[in-house]
Order: C-alpha cells, then sequence, then structure tokens
C-alpha cells in the first residue's frame, strides 16, 4: 500500500556498509512511501556505486562538497513536498512494519514528531553489546508522551504547523556530524508541539564496531554533549577524573551482572577518552600561540 502524503529520506556519508540493508528495508515497508530520498553528503568511498543500483527506485542527491547531518536534513526536508516525512540514518534497518506503525500513531496521537525503537543488531560483539547498555538510542519498552527528545537516527515528522525553511540549524561544527535531534525536540517542545516515542516501531542499527572506533564514538558524544565547550586544563583533568570514576562503577557493574567481556570495552574506553580530551586539550592549546 502507497501513501502520496508520506516521504522518506536518509543522509548519507560514507555509509558503503549499511546503506544497501538500509534501501532494502525501506522498499519492504507494509506502507509506501511516495518519495525516497538519498542526500549523499559527498561521500569518498563505494557509497555512490552502490546508490545507483537503485536508481529506478529512490531519488539521489548529491552535495557539492561536505555539509554535514543537519545540511542533509535541512535539504531533504525542504524539498519533499509530502505533509508527513520519515527519516532514518544510513546504518539502520527498519522492520517492515515501521512505518506503517508510526504514521498510524502520529495521527492517532496529534504528534508532531514521533519515533521508535532501536536496537543494537550485532550484539556478540562486545563492543555493540556496550554501546547498547550504556548509549543506547531508544526509551525502552513502555511507550512515552513528550519524552525528552525524538532520536535523529529514525522518526516520522508531520510539516503541517511547522515552516520548513527554518527547522535545522546548519551553522557551526555541532550542526555537522550532532546536535540537531535535541535541538529541534526542543523547538518543538516550546512551540507546544507534542512528541511521541512508539516502542512497538522497531528498528535496528548496523554499526559494528571495534574498540578504537566505539571509543571515539563514545567520545564525541560526550563532546558533543558537553556543547563543544572550550577546553583549558583544568577541564580536561575534570572530565578525565569524571570518566574515570564512570568506569569503576559500571565495572562493578559488568561484575555483579556478570558481563565479563565488557570490563575490557570499559578499560579502552576510558584510555581513549583521556587520550581524545588532552589532544583536544593541546591542539587548542597549540593553536593560540
Amino acid at each position: 500500500m502507497k501513501n502520496t502524503d508520506i516521504s522518506i529520506y536518509v543522509p548519507v556519508f560514507n555509509g558503503e556498509k549499511t546503506i544497501e540493508k538500509c534501501i532494502r528495508s525501506i522498499l519492504n515497508q507494509s506502507l509506501k512511501p511516495n518519495n525516497i530520498l538519498i542526500v549523499n553528503d559527498c561521500s569518498n568511498d563505494n557509497t555512490e556505486n552502490i546508490l545507483q543500483k537503485f536508481e529506478n527506485k529512490i531519488k539521489i542527491h548529491k552535495n557539492s562538497e561536505n555539509c554535514g547531518l543537519s545540511y542533509s536534513r535541512h535539504y531533504a526536508v525542504n524539498n519533499l513536498n509530502t505533509r508527513f516525512i520519515a527519516s532514518i540514518d544510513a546504518d539502520v534497518e527498519i522492520d517492515n512494519r515501521w512505518l506503517e506503525i508510526l504514521f498510524s500513531e502520529i495521527k492517532k496521537k496529534g504528534a508532531t514528531l514521533i519515533g521508535g525503537r532501536m536496537f543494537e543488531k550485532y550484539t556478540d560483539n562486545p563492543c555493540n553489546l556496550w554501546r547498547s547498555i550504556r548509549i543506547c538510542q531508544n526509551w525502552g519498552s513502555e511507550d512515552k508522551e513528550n519524552p525528552k527528545f525524538i532520536f535523529g537516527c529514525n522518526n516520522l515528522l508531520d510539516t503541517k504547523n511547522l515552516n520548513k525553511k527554518i527547522i535545522y540549524n546548519q551553522e557551526g561544527e555541532y550542526y555537522k556530524t550532532n546536535g540537531e535531534d535535541i535541538e529541534f525536540s526542543q523547538k518543538l517542545k516550546k512551540k507546544s508541539l507534542k512528541l511521541y516515542y512508539k516502542s512497538s516501531a522497531i528498528c535496528y542499527h548496523l554499526q559494528d564496531d571495534n574498540y578504537k572506533s566505539l571509543s571515539n564514538r563514545y567520545w564525541r558524544y560526550i563532546r558533543y554533549g558537553d556543547g563543544l565547550k572550550k577546553r583549558n586544563l583544568f577541564k580536561t583533568l575534570k572530565n578525565s577524573f569524571r570518566q574515570f570514576k564512570k568506569t569503576i562503577k559500571w565495572i562493578v557493574e559488568d561484575l555483579f551482572k556478570l558481563r565479563f567481556k565488557l570490563i575490557i570495552v570499559n578499560c579502552f574506553v576510558l584510555i581513549y577518552f583521556v587520550k581524545n580530551d588532552f589532544k583536544l586539550y593541546l591542539k587548542k592549546n597549540d593553536s593560540n600561540i
């Protein structure tokens, strides 16, 4: 069944490992969107060649340069002319009823933005299991009205009450790779527009980390959550000590729950966190000389 009032888009940068599964999951939806737009943010891997395999079934826009996630979202929302616009990340695979469930629920609840529940797919890998526990991207097994925010990785937007031209902030480093979902959710709440989390709209995170990539991902997550505040030596030491305390707490928790394979992950995350934070401090310090 096709709905001519729904579009879906995927922003992608260097997504060669996951973009094909992502697109196939969209094509297999029980409720078919009218348009499928892939915004290629000037990928330099094999992403473009993979997209060409689907050129008869999707629309492809390639940014002239790497502009960042918020720019790609802004482009998509302003160039899709349907009232309802769904979005998933390039490393996400959606269950075949994901769109149908969200569309039914957004109308029933009168929400402006609704999101589903994302699971990590490859939890046999301890790095992915760690991520599913410590930086999961869902609000649990219960539906929730007006959660703190709707995750940008999977959602459906009703544009009826919005000026699409001013939805996403595109200025500065913060919005190049992160931050847009929290800010956008807060903007909707200030306008007294409803958010909703629907736990039965299932999707899966296809990211498959190793110790280094997970540790760097977690460090970026904390850094962006900190609002990219300027770093001095005191702040850097304070952050490292705070992370050390977290790590001790996690190790005790994992020992108690017999999650022994996560203990080494905790240690790698701490080591890379301290290393990355001091590298940032030294880089900023050198640039001021």
